[in-house]
């Protein structure tokens, strides 16, 4: 009989972001992602481990990778395509991006749903990141994107993660070394939310209309922007918008959050992981007085390096940025 355990090395569930960079690394694959009774991953490694000690050495809270950005340029944006706004959460930023640094070879991986369940998966080229846009406010599982990521790097192709600032540290804590060929941008989290809960509030809403849920989205548009969490639920016979759902309601009073999440997050600083952070736009009518009544949301870009930087000219081409 094979035995389970909690990696010896980070048994705190508040340190502990599950970002799976222990997972990647693991030479044997003894170590697996198991969701806990609150619906959060976890490592587990069985009685198979070598006491190679790389797991350990690839944590981002145990060994935290020291960073450089020492640069936080921040503009407010918009982009100038509507149909690219309307299938965006904010301003379309993330899709601008890798429009202008990836080509039709490049790794782009991001988060997708897979019905109600959130992966981090991987696409080739622009034109094919539409699963990759909009809020998730569900913990993604990340599976072997990181060792994906690995094999183009390696191969000296171009790769870019988006994700939360632990999965990007984990990311690169797990590849070891800095590639040219790697574009990386986090997000300004709140946290992450708990699976189950998500799945209990589905039940929750199929009971409400009386029908089967096939589709969930968060922060869903209509032709503007009229509240921030208008969320979309879909059946067979009928769409409806929730203002202010269940589900984000526990998600914004920190209900359901990971336990390494809010006030334990190690990563809620300035010192940020990604090349480009990016988030929401709030306050834009205060920021920017000469934007009242603007009906549109925008997004938050935040640079954080050179490289991130270097995509600006484009970026100018395509959206309409303002310096705050």
């Amino acid at each position: 009989k094979i035995i389970k355990i909690m990696l010896p090395f980070n048994l705190n569930q508040k340190s502990c972001t599950g970002c799976s960079a222990c997972y990647s690394v693991c030479p044997i694959k003894c170590i697996s992602m198991i969701h806990d009774e609150e619906g959060f991953l976890y490592p587990i490694s069985d009685d198979t481990c070598l006491k190679c000690g790389l797991c350990e050495r690839v944590c981002p809270i145990i060994t935290p990778k020291q960073l450089k950005n020492d640069m936080h340029d921040c503009y407010a944006a918009i982009s100038k395509n509507y149909n690219l706004w309307k299938n965006s959460t904010s301003g379309g930023a993330f899709s601008e991006i890798c429009n202008a640094w990836c080509d039709e070879k490049t790794l782009i991986i991001g988060a997708a749903w897979d019905k109600f369940v959130v992966h981090h998966i991987g696409v080739i080229g622009p034109t094919q990141i539409s699963s990759l846009r909009k809020s998730k406010y569900v913990e993604s599982a990340i599976e072997d994107v990181f060792k994906n990521a690995k094999i183009y790097l390696d191969n000296g192709d171009k790769v870019l993660f988006c994700g939360t600032p632990c999965q990007v540290s984990g990311l690169k804590s797990f590849l070891r070394k800095d590639y040219n060929s790697l574009f990386t941008i986090d997000l300004i989290c709140h946290g992450v939310g708990s699976q189950k809960v998500f799945e209990k509030c589905i039940k929750y809403y199929e009971r409400e209309v009386g029908e089967k849920v096939n589709q969930f989205e968060f922060r869903a548009k209509r032709d503007k922007y009229e509240t921030d969490y208008l969320s979309l639920i879909s059946t067979e016979s009928t769409t409806r918008y929730l203002v202010n759902d269940r589900y984000s309601q526990l998600f914004l009073n920190q209900l359901c959050l990971r336990p390494s999440c809010g006030k334990n997050c190690k990563f809620r600083n300035t010192n940020r992981q990604g090349d480009i952070t990016l988030a929401d736009f709030k306050g834009l009518n205060k920021v920017f007085k000469r934007l009242g009544g603007e009906r549109y949301n925008y997004s938050t870009i935040i640079f954080n390096s050179e490289k991130g930087k270097s995509i600006l000219v484009q970026l100018q081409k395509t959206m309409n940025l303002y310096v705050c």
